[in-house]
């Protein structure tokens, strides 16, 4: 009678203790915010898609509008910032408030219009160069489906940048400008599949 109890009884502990299959979560989340470049504070929107559990990887496009740039000798430079990174995200996911921390690298692309002051024509210019992203936030999960998401991330150029869109003014097209670096404070419409 005993190994017939222990016989079922092993098989609900084996059953018990055999790990579940991990499942990981694809996070898409538009978003929409402020930058913060030295006093100046202007709006910016993109969107996330990020794969992972307690370690994932995110795929993020977004685009700041960054104002005047008066410090480039010669120039005068309206411009915005097209971010494309690639992420490493640390989340704890359990329970439907969840911090996480990111870092990651991609391309930072600055374009404009510049202004020369010798020649006085306005044309169009880019520059870009490989930038950096470290920052973290917090999802809000009040259904299994749907959620929000705050976000706070630094954005640095690795090197400076240099205009390539210039070719017209001899001289010009590899003139640099100054690191790029801005802090970035979003909310977001995350949706979990």
């Amino acid at each position: 009678m005993t190994r017939r109890l222990l016989a079922p009884l092993a098989g609900l502990l084996l059953a018990a203790a055999t790990p579940a299959p991990a499942a990981a979560d694809l996070l898409l989340t538009p978003f929409a915010g402020v930058s913060f470049t030295e006093d100046v504070r202007k709006g910016n929107f993109g969107v996330a898609l990020g794969v992972g559990s307690l370690i994932g990887l995110e795929g993020e496009i977004s685009q700041t509008r960054l104002g005047t740039f008066d410090d480039v000798p010669l120039l005068r430079l309206s411009a915005k910032a097209t971010t494309y990174m690639a992420n490493l995200v640390v989340r704890l996911p359990a329970g439907p408030v969840q911090p996480y921390a990111t870092a990651g690298v991609g391309l930072i692309q600055l374009s404009g219009d510049v202004e020369v002051a010798l020649l006085g024509s306005l044309v169009s210019a880019k520059a870009r160069d490989l930038g950096t992203n470290v920052g973290g936030g917090l999802y809000l999960f009040p259904s299994p489906n749907f959620g929000l998401r705050a976000d706070m991330r630094y954005f640095r150029t690795i090197g400076d940048l240099t205009l390539d869109r210039l070719g017209d003014i001899d001289g010009l097209d590899d003139l640099p400008l100054p690191n790029l670096d801005f802090w970035r404070v979003t909310g977001g419409i995350t949706f979990r599949f």
